[in-house]
């Protein structure tokens, strides 16, 4: 089966209508990306925020009278930029070329279920992991950045915190290189439940414990504590962190872009020593040691 895809642009304040018109009109799958380069870094807990210009892809079967949906489109949008006409594919093998397995540092890879064919040696460390709803999968350079990391400093022995913990790729990771226990919090009950899946599938679920934030209880220090976020909730959290690191501890920040980096270095300093600063590309790691 082949298929006809409809693409424009409109204002965020015109998406719900829009997309009640697609649906109308008989389109089956709708996706929005951002039209103008305008990301979106930090938004508020709990919201998808959509973009000021939103560029719409509407998928059709082929037999759709494409002149009767782009008429009816105009008429609300104002503007067409264009129908393109695709071929049917396996939709799912499309996808998984996107997920292919990546290795970080000299030992750790990140597999999905799909790929038994790259080439691991002996000495590999494996993470199983499927892309989901979770964020966090290897393929974004604040992931990355803690991979490699842990790669290059294996918590053998220790006890760690991996703090919104998302797939829990970073606690599974921590356990395979030899963590004695890991305690994986999120505030998003999609994560915690996206990361004992990935636990139970990794065989961690002895040494990896997930809870929601809201379960967090006192008195849970560690010697590593990994904290994947963003900028301003990880300064908001200085005090909860400095706190939950034993004195000579470790703590590994991502999710930090060039500009913060100076804010949460500042913060940070008060508690922490040796502190080194690493980037990919426009993403940032920050490790230090609890004084």
């Amino acid at each position: 089966m082949s298929w006809k895809q409809i693409s424009f642009e409109v204002k965020k304040s015109e998406i719900d209508l829009v997309s009640e018109v697609l649906i109308g009109l008989g389109s089956i799958s709708i996706t929005y990306s951002d039209a103008l380069n305008d990301a979106i870094y930090e938004p508020p807990v709990g919201q998808t925020p959509l973009w000021d210009n939103v560029k719409v892809n509407a998928l059709f079967p082929s037999e759709v009278n494409q002149k009767s949906i782009e008429t009816s489109i105009l008429d609300i949008c104002n503007i067409i930029i264009g129908t393109v006409a695709l071929k049917d594919r396996v939709w799912e093998e499309e996808c998984q070329k996107d997920f292919p397995s990546m290795r970080f540092g000299k030992r750790l890879w990140v597999c999905p279920s799909w790929d038994t064919e790259s080439i691991l040696s002996n000495e590999s460390i494996v993470i199983h992991m499927d892309p989901g709803l979770a964020f966090g999968t290897g393929t974004h350079q604040t992931t990355s950045l803690c991979l490699e990391y842990l790669d290059l400093n294996p918590p053998k022995d220790l006890h760690v915190i991996d703090f919104g913990c998302g797939t829990g790729i970073l606690a599974i990771a921590a356990a395979k290189l030899g963590a004695k226990s890991v305690i994986a919090i999120d505030n998003d009950p999609q994560a915690v439940l996206s990361s004992k899946e990935n636990i139970v599938k990794n065989k961690c679920e002895n040494i990896i414990s997930t809870i929601h934030s809201i379960d967090q209880k006192d008195g849970n220090q560690c010697d590593l504590l990994i904290a994947n976020i963003l900028a301003n909730p990880l300064v908001e959290l200085e005090p909860l962190f400095s706190n939950l690191v034993y004195s000579n501890g470790l703590l590994l920040l991502s999710g930090i872009l060039k500009e913060q980096v100076d804010r949460v270095v500042n913060c940070y300093s008060v508690n922490f020593s040796n502190i080194q600063v690493v980037n990919k590309d426009e993403w940032f790691r920050i490790s230090g040691k609890r004084k």
